[in-house]
């Protein structure tokens, strides 16, 4: 009488080793590519701190703005987008902050100034760009935008 089941040899098929082969030489590949010198923009801290940016903008040109019976003014012409409530956005890689502008008062000295804070802009960055009522994108370092009050003037 023979047996159902043929006695397993100890040979395994040539596709087998093969397969074993191209399944360690891809895990290897991958280990050797995961490990190897990081370039700064993934070995970079992710942003831990914020600080606050806070300042006035100027408008310094009696035509760039028009004065109100309450002491105030908004911009005119070329500048009507610079009113109370315009945003204030500061960008950065590490993300960005929004602030608007308040309090508008025409200044004896002819100009016409808004205050703003921009809260949350995050620390670290290599540069920050800056843009007042969606004009004038201007760059700044970190130590430009804080400590003392910063003054902007956008005409």
């Amino acid at each position: 009488m023979q047996p159902l089941h043929p006695e397993p040899t100890s040979q395994r098929p040539v596709w087998m080793w093969a397969g074993a082969a191209a399944g360690l030489g891809l895990a290897l590949t991958m280990f050797l590519n995961n490990s190897g010198p990081r370039t700064r923009a993934t070995a970079s801290q992710p942003t831990t701190g914020s600080f606050v940016v806070s300042g006035a903008v100027v408008l310094g040109d009696g035509a760039s703005f028009t004065r109100d019976d309450h002491g105030g003014c908004a911009g005119t012409g070329a500048h009507a987008d610079v009113i109370d409530g315009a945003p204030v956005l500061i960008t950065a890689t590490g993300g960005l902050a929004a602030g608007r502008l308040t309090d508008p008062q025409a200044l004896s000295d002819g100009t016409c100034r808004f205050w703003f804070s921009v809260r949350g802009v995050p620390t670290g960055q290599d540069a920050y760009l800056v843009m007042v009522a969606d004009r004038d994108l201007r760059q700044y370092a970190e130590q430009e935008l804080t400590g003392a009050l910063v003054s902007l003037r956008v005409d």
